[in-house]
């Protein structure tokens, strides 16, 4: 009898002993992964991973973006909270619990980090000028590059003297502009610039015969002209925001129009036609933010 009832022991004891390895193992095994949030930010942001079952040990759990391996800042049975990593990639978004992996239905997208810049005497020279016809090439400027470019397609907007161009729309009359190739348009927000944070509900408009998108002339677009002191000066809270030639969105803030962007300009004595301005450029396709 005692014999009998040590058998049953040790077989009820190795039964409980195989079922408790079978649950540790379906644990590892059972948890699902749903959704991620948001489904694109850039390096550093936080994201959260849903599912259910996860492990609340965060040893057990290890989170990739595109390859690389997050930091876990908080984990729960139903959420996952990490930061995207450096070198991440967009691409797939996995959770790994004790060596099985499972994924996130939508690849999840590494933005670019914004370009907050400021761009300084760009030359926009014009010959002619008091009765005489204006003429001279446009300087063409690519808010990728943050600088001047002589290609005929891989810029956004041009300037000569106080007259703005826009890489898209058609060609205006105006002697010596450049042809128009892209999609770029622009619009004019009355504003702070630190304040203008996307371009939601902004109405682009594009150069067409006859007219430019921005407005030429004193006080019909971004600047100023003083008859008695002959200064040219941009107007406070007009904001330029563009949309760029291949459909990015940047803001413009024209600080000065003369050279080194003196806070005193002397008509007389500064030279002019030389651009001064804050600008943000968002790299991302089809991201409006501008913050």
């Amino acid at each position: 009898m005692k014999t009998t009832l040590k058998i049953f022991t040790l077989l009820f004891a190795l039964f409980a002993f195989v079922s408790c390895s079978d649950d540790d193992e379906d644990t590892s095994k059972n948890f699902t992964v749903t959704t991620i949030s948001p489904e694109s930010a850039t390096v550093g942001t936080e994201i959260t991973v849903t599912g259910t079952d996860f492990p609340t040990e965060t040893s057990q759990v290890e989170l990739t973006v595109g390859g690389a391996i997050a930091t876990i800042i908080s984990l729960s049975s139903t959420q996952i909270v990490a930061t995207v990593p450096q070198g991440a990639v967009s691409g797939a978004v996995s959770v790994n619990v004790d060596g099985n992996e499972k994924m996130t239905s939508t690849d999840f997208t590494v933005l670019s980090d914004l370009i907050n810049a400021k761009a300084e005497n760009i030359f926009a020279p014009q010959t002619g000028g008091q009765g005489q016809p204006i003429g001279g090439p446009f300087a063409k400027f690519s808010f990728e590059t943050g600088a001047v470019t002589d290609s005929d397609t891989e810029w956004d907007i041009a300037f000569r003297g106080t007259t703005i161009a826009v890489n898209g729309g058609a060609l205006t009359g105006t002697s010596e502009e450049p042809e128009r190739n892209g999609n770029a348009a622009a619009g004019i927000v009355d504003g702070i610039f630190t304040e203008v944070l996307s371009t939601e509900g902004i109405s682009f408009i594009q150069d067409a015969d006859a007219a430019f998108a921005i407005p030429t002339g004193s006080d019909n677009g971004w600047y100023n002209y003083n008859f008695m002191t002959n200064l040219v000066t941009p107007i406070p809270g007009k904001i330029l925001v563009f949309r760029t030639h291949d459909d990015k969105v940047a803001k413009v803030e024209i600080l000065s129009y003369y050279q080194d962007a003196p806070a005193n300009p002397d008509a007389f004595a500064s030279p002019s036609r030389y651009y001064t301005f804050n600008y943000v450029y968002n790299p991302n396709e089809g991201k409006i933010s501008l913050q």
